[in-house]
């Protein structure tokens, strides 16, 4: 399921910069923000795969004993271990992956959106 929904983010994504290339072809920090967001997209679609790789690792030793999900037991093994560790470390790393893409479209939207009134006349394209 996780795979199906990012493809479906990718062909979005793929959607509205083709939609949106005007405006990006004359708006440089648009696509610096686009650039910057699709990397860190593939960033998070990787953390998020392997996090359920490691997942399945972590459920192939359901009988150990552990002290908690992410968090070894003794006698755990060095497998099971690994897969803990790594896991601790990216329940953190996709979210605020996931945080910064948050900020990042609501940049780009604030850049959609047409200058007005007294404000227009400070504005870099109006030069």
């Amino acid at each position: 399921m996780q795979v199906a929904a990012l493809v479906a983010h990718g062909v979005g994504g793929v959607g509205l910069i083709l939609g949106n290339q005007a405006r990006l072809a004359g708006q440089p920090e648009g696509r610096i923000n686009t650039i910057v967001k699709l990397a860190l997209t593939g960033v998070a679609a990787g953390t998020t795969l392997y996090s359920e790789i490691l997942g399945k690792k972590m459920s192939d030793h359901a009988g150990e004993p552990t002290a908690g999900i992410t968090e070894a037991g003794p006698g755990v093994p060095a497998e099971l271990e690994s897969a803990q560790r790594q896991q601790r470390v990216l329940q953190w790393v996709t979210p605020a992956l996931t945080a910064i893409l948050i900020v990042l479209a609501a940049q780009q939207g604030e850049q959609q959106r047409p200058i007005a009134g007294w404000m227009a006349r400070f504005a870099p394209h109006s030069r």
